[in-house]
């Protein structure tokens, strides 16, 4: 009885934990000079880490990465990349 009751406060406070958590929003366009020049294709967010993968693509085909952390500072991309990004605490 102890065991369930202990097993059941502990799941409890790591739901609680990671529903708290953010994750980075990826802008829906990237601007070169003030225009729209790419257009995000995909987002994803990495388990591991916490961490968001915004994949951009322009007209010609080429794409650009941005890497986010779950508080939107920037990680890791392409020198397109925002060295920012709006956290999003709903729909992670």
């Amino acid at each position: 009885m102890m065991l369930t009751s202990h097993f059941t406060i502990l799941a409890l406070l790591t739901f609680l934990t990671g529903a708290n958590a953010g994750c980075a929003a990826c802008a829906d366009t990237l601007e070169v000079d003030g225009v729209a020049v790419y257009t995000l294709v995909n987002s994803t967010i990495e388990y591991k880490d916490g961490y968001t993968l915004c994949t951009y693509e322009n007209i010609l085909g080429l794409e650009v990465t941005c890497e986010y952390s779950d508080r939107g500072a920037y990680v890791d991309g392409d020198d397109l990349c925002p060295r920012g990004s709006k956290s999003d605490t709903i729909g992670c």
